[in-house]
């Protein structure tokens, strides 16, 4: 009977631990491969969508590092069909990133905008993802620069993301 409730106690024990985490996807321009090979589907729709949100565009030659964690996703071209209707469905109800995915994509990768994705954090809490992503822009034009950090948070309900 002990060894029962010993091991019905990993088990939930193990089962609460891999239903919360903090995972850095990118820092330093070290990209967490493993994390995003296993990533899940409302996982892959956040972290995409914040690509496609602050990344300039992707070309077979960029060594952006958006273009490789994207590569990491299994995903070949973000402007595909196939992918902008995966994150329409993920964003249903959010009218901002739906205006975004009507303009593929928002900033070529040869632009005198550059933004430059520099750490992105994943973290699940029950039902619940917050991205935090922080991105360094220049405008070569305008000799202007930003440094933005952002940080959102989730809810996974129904094959959607409802922001909070």
């Amino acid at each position: 009977m002990f060894r029962i409730l010993k091991f019905l106690l990993l088990f939930l024990l193990f089962s609460c631990q891999q239903n919360n985490y903090k995972s850095t996807i990118v820092e330093n321009n070290i990209i967490n491969e493993k994390f995003l090979q296993q990533a899940n589907d409302p996982e892959k729709a956040l972290i995409s969508m914040y690509l496609f949100a602050f990344g300039n565009e992707c070309k077979m030659d960029t060594t952006f590092v958006k273009c490789k964690i994207l590569i990491s996703l299994n995903i070949d071209n973000e402007c595909n069909t196939e992918h902008i209707d995966f994150l329409k469905q993920w964003f249903n109800s959010n009218m901002y990133m739906l205006n975004k995915l009507q303009n593929c994509p928002n900033l070529p990768y040869n632009f005198a905008i550059q933004n430059k994705i520099k750490k992105v954090e994943l973290e699940k809490q029950n039902d619940t993802l917050t991205i935090i992503i922080n991105v360094k822009g220049v405008n070569e034009s305008q000799e202007k620069a930003w440094n933005i950090t952002q940080k959102d948070s989730y809810i996974v309900k129904n094959n959607s993301l409802l922001k909070i």
